[in-house]
């Protein structure tokens, strides 16, 4: 079979009327319509003295449909019946070359990532750098994505030709010129030319002599230099990206441009050149406006200039002067840039501008310089911090950029405790970190230009110095710059806890301490004369860490003068040991109409609640709390059963956690621990502190051992899985106890792993599970000790099966028993296929689901014997995968003989 198969392939591919010299390079672009509606171009390059020769493509769309695309360009004519004949590029310096201009418009039937492909025969002859290219097909391929969460999303823009020249000993620069329509940032990476199937084709070499490279954001490409004359073929990816709303930065399609390069022996004259010219940042509105030479060494060259990039494809558009005019002179003294920026170039990554200067030598060198642009927005010019009771009300004004196509999408608050004494430098946009700004909330809507910084429901601390920044950010991440800065303290009008202390630890009988500092009456603070007494003052109390019904009153304070206020209560009969508590104050004015009126409420603030967790030898003590000052340190007491007295056994700073070592297992030990806190402000208590309730527990042997190390060796043409794994008795980790394993598995990964096999000697390390019918699957192992203890997971190890389904691309349904179906090569790990085959026309002629396929060569509806000719084939091959089933597109052509052919064996 395989033999036969080479030897038709050969054979075809001697032969003239099927194949002939004809395409050079080219590349599909997309454009979005509205909708699920898409305007596809594929621009071709071939060879004029070339006997083929396309007056229409078949597009294959991604959505296993095929369209007939006639060519657009050109004068329409009897060569080509309702088609152009294209358009010959001599004009542009490329003899016997032409452009060929395909599109066709096609609805979609969903979201979705789609790869739009054409194949042709083959490329011209004698590509240096692919093996026997007249005969190798060529393959373009671009992919994009229809998702509602990008909208309505065309691939970049190429404004050059795929198609330049070069001279040996000459470094050779050239820049495709993409732009994107929607503003999406662009990257570039180059790579080997691709095969009918999307892959790199076997037998492409890198082009030779110094190194190929290309800027990954600019698109510059350079290589320095060719050491041998002829033709190179090499493609360069331009990668579509897109910042989603959640901020997260996808690729959202692929443009694939096959490139040509035409490298001569010898030349006569040397690059011009462009210097180096620096990247920009400015704020939109700004008229950019420079000049920069441009020079040739050769002094009987002339020099061309052009420009490439976005801007000289927005309104108003960039101009670089002179451009693409040659000039009567070597040396261009004055060549001027000039971009009027405005609001609607505001977005994220810089706009690329590249130039290029070409002189008029045989062949003609160039040089390219590209430098980036950045247009940011200028910020809300106010904002207002103003105090209300444990809030703070900020407003500010509207952004005064909302760029077309990025739109403002809303500001983003950030506050910091006292002033920050920055600036933004030029282009410092958003608030950096490292200013002390921590970000508290998102508004939406560029005409939403108020926010209520309460802490997040919890009020906010009063005598602190609360500075504030607002900045607009536009839908693609771009932000504008900072707002000014925006201080103010809360005013001292309500009362301020200071302590919430567990004074007795009990089940019924707990006793919780609570005190407080009264408002300030100093008429700026609290105005007694606004607000008159008698005042009054009630606390209340809720369980857990938060202020949430239902409430509990605890005590009243009433008093005709200030100073008669209670500043402390405690309140009885709690179940400290098992439940924290959170008390806030309310305090009332006497109104003359309406009685006692609230003025305002404290800050709630919780008491400290311990936990602690025995082990081996060790208590973990761990605690929380949900208060309005900060706690900077941490006494840890624990009970000396010797003595009867409380040891304070550690000071912890900041952490909320302490391990207690070196204890007895068995042994009961009791602990509490004090917080020493602050507020941080001369008129409130400089340290409070604040004890837990106590706790007890009793160290035992609860750790397990440490996880052993797994490695798996599969061998999935035998259909074997060896599992070896380490004993972590040996792994100095303080393992000192194993009596066996678990091994755990999934057939698919990223299913639960479940119980497989038990292994209950502890030097047993290797399982092997041969004859298995797939080898795709995920493996993870435990050690267990004498005590049942069981050890987190291991590593967890996944193998996958090997897949293979390959399909010739002749076979002769002649009846003599040889070769008269198309069938696969011998398979394996498929599930199913799901096979169409078109005629070219686009017509459906066979289909099936067989992975054995066995198609006799007959039309499916008439069962007549089809034509010889080539036939283009869709296959999706359901592949048994560690994944689950996984389908993977094949994509070909073969051609079909219904006469005999043995002649050529």
């Amino acid at each position: 079979m395989k033999r036969f198969f080479l030897l038709a392939v050969c054979f075809l591919f001697a032969a003239p009327y099927l194949w002939a010299t004809h395409n050079i390079a080219g590349e599909i672009t997309v454009r979005c319509i509205g909708g699920l509606q898409y305007e596809v171009t594929v621009a071709t390059y071939t060879n004029t003295q070339s006997p083929a020769d396309r007056c229409e493509l078949t597009i294959s769309w991604g959505d296993n449909t095929f369209s007939i695309a006639p060519r657009t360009n050109g004068v329409q004519n009897n060569i080509c019946p309702n088609a152009g004949d294209g358009f010959d590029l001599v004009s542009s310096g490329y003899p016997f070359t032409k452009q060929n201009l395909y599109k066709q418009i096609h609805n979609y039937p969903g979201q979705g990532t789609y790869t739009i492909s054409i194949i042709d025969p083959n490329r011209v002859a004698g590509i240096n750098n692919i093996q026997n290219s007249v005969n190798i097909p060529f393959y373009l391929e671009t992919t994009f994505t229809i998702d509602p969460n990008i909208g309505c999303n065309s691939t970049p823009i190429l404004t050059t030709f795929p198609l330049d020249k070069a001279c040996v000993g000459h470094c050779f620069y050239h820049n495709p010129g993409a732009y994107d329509p929607d503003n999406d940032s662009l990257s570039y990476s180059i790579g080997p030319c691709l095969d009918t199937l999307g892959n790199p084709l076997v037998g492409w070499l890198m082009p030779i002599g110094g190194s190929v490279v290309i800027d990954a954001v600019t698109g510059d490409l350079s290589w320095c230099s060719p050491t041998a004359q002829g033709k190179y073929n090499l493609v360069i990816y331009i990668d579509e990206w897109r910042t989603m709303p959640n901020g997260l930065r996808v690729k959202i399609g692929t443009v694939l441009r096959d490139f040509n390069i035409d490298v001569s022996q010898s030349c006569n004259n040397e690059n011009p050149d462009i210097p180096e010219l620096p990247d920009l940042c400015v704020d939109a509105g700004t008229l950019i406006n420079f000049s920069f030479p441009v020079t040739d060494p050769d002094a009987s060259q002339l020099a061309r200039l052009q420009g490439y990039g976005g801007p000289f494809n927005v309104t108003p558009a960039a101009t670089v002067t002179p451009n693409n005019i040659p000039q009567a002179t070597p040396y261009v003294p004055n060549a001027v840039f000039n971009w009027q920026t405005n609001c609607d170039r505001v977005r994220l990554q810089p706009w690329v501008v590249t130039f290029k200067v070409t002189d008029n030598g045989s062949p003609a060198l160039a040089d390219i310089e590209s430098m980036r642009i950045t247009v940011v927005s200028q910020g809300p010019v106010f904002l207002n911090a103003t105090p209300q009771g444990s809030q703070m009300n900020l407003d500010w004004g509207v952004n005064p950029c909302d760029p077309v196509g990025n739109y403002c999408r809303g500001y983003r608050v950030y506050r910091r405790q006292g002033p920050s004494a920055w600036n933004p430098a030029q282009c410092e946009t958003g608030v950096p970190a490292y200013t002390g700004f921590v970000l508290i909330g998102t508004v939406l809507g560029i005409n939403t230009t108020t926010f209520v910084d309460n802490n997040g429901g919890n009020g906010l601390i009063p005598g602190v110095d609360y500075c504030y920044r607002v900045c607009a950010f536009f839908n693609d991440g771009a932000e504008s710059y900072a707002s000014p800065e925006a201080c103010s303290e809360l005013r001292r009008d309500v009362p301020v806890i200071t302590n919430v202390d567990v004074m007795t630890t009990s089940t019924t009988a707990g006793d919780m301490f609570v005190r407080w500092v009264n408002a300030i009456p100093n008429g700026v603070d609290f105005d007694t004369i606004q607000y008159p007494g008698p005042w009054k003052l009630e606390l209340t109390r809720s369980n857990g860490f938060s202020y949430l019904n239902p409430l509990t009153l605890v005590a009243t304070s009433t008093a005709a003068t200030f100073n008669q206020l209670d500043t402390s209560a405690t309140d009885n009969s709690l179940n400290t040991t098992d439940s924290a508590y959170t008390y806030r104050l309310a305090f009332y004015y006497t109104d003359p109409l309406n009685g006692f009126t609230l003025v305002g409420n404290s800050q709630p603030a919780s008491s400290v609640y311990l936990t602690a967790t025995p082990s081996d030898n060790t208590v973990t003590l761990s605690w929380q709390y949900a208060v309005p000052w900060t706690n900077f340190e941490y006494a840890i007491y624990r009970f000396n059963t010797t003595t009867s007295v409380w040891d304070s056994i550690a000071l912890a700073p900041s952490s909320l956690s302490y391990i207690d070592t070196g204890l007895v297992n068995g042994r009961e030990y009791c602990y509490y621990i004090t917080a020493h806190g602050s507020y941080f402000n001369p008129t409130l208590p400089p340290v409070m502190y604040n004890r837990s309730q106590r706790v007890c527990a009793t160290p035992q042997d609860l750790t397990p051992p440490c996880a052993p190390n797994l490695a798996v060796n599969s061998d999935c043409f035998i259909g074997l899985n060896q599992l070896i794994w380490t004993n972590p008795m040996n792994m100095n980790c303080g393992t000192d106890d194993v009596v066996s394993y678990n091994i755990y598995y999934s057939l698919v990964e990223g299913d639960p792993l479940v119980l497989l096999t038990t292994i209950s000697v502890a030097g047993d390390t290797m399982l092997s599970l041969n004859n298995l019918s797939s080898v795709a699957a995920c493996y993870a192992i435990t050690a267990v000790d004498s005590f049942g203890n069981e050890s987190v997971q291991s590593n967890v190890i996944c193998v996958d099966n090997c897949p293979e389904y390959i399909l010739p691309n002749v076979f002769t349904p002649n009846g003599d028993n040889t070769n008269d179906f198309f069938i696969p090569f011998p398979y394996r790990y498929i599930k199913d296929v799901e096979v169409r085959i078109y005629d070219r026309w686009g017509v459906l002629v066979f289909q099936t689901t067989d992975p054995n396929i066995r198609w006799d060569g007959r039309d499916m509806n008439t069962r007549k014997l089809c034509t010889d000719g080539v036939y283009y084939y869709t296959a999706v091959v359901n592949e048994i995968r560690l994944e689950g089933v996984i389908p993977r597109e094949l994509k070909g052509f073969v051609h079909l003989f219904g006469k005999d052919i043995g002649q050529f064996q």
